[in-house]
C-alpha cells in the first residue's frame, strides 16, 4: 500500500489529475511524454502496474490482478 501512495504523490508532483479507484488510480497529464516518464518512474515499484493509454495512466496492485 506504501508504494500506491508514493505512486499517487509522483503523479501529483507531476501535475497529474487523479481518479481513485477500489484497486488504484488514474493519473491524467497535461502531455503523453509525461505520462511516458512516470510510468518509467514507477519501474521500481514491484507491486505496482502501470499502463499507459495516451496522456493517462493506470496504476493498480498488483495483487488486485490474480
Amino acid at each position: 500500500m506504501d508504494e500506491l501512495l508514493q505512486a499517487r504523490d509522483i503523479a501529483i508532483g507531476l501535475g497529474g489529475k487523479i481518479t481513485d479507484n477500489t484497486v488504484g488510480f488514474i493519473a491524467c497529464f497535461d502531455a503523453e511524454s509525461i505520462a511516458e516518464s512516470y510510468v518509467i518512474s514507477l519501474e521500481d515499484l514491484e507491486s505496482l502496474a502501470a499502463q499507459q493509454q495516451e496522456k493517462c495512466v493506470v496504476v493498480v496492485m498488483v495483487s488486485s490482478l490474480l
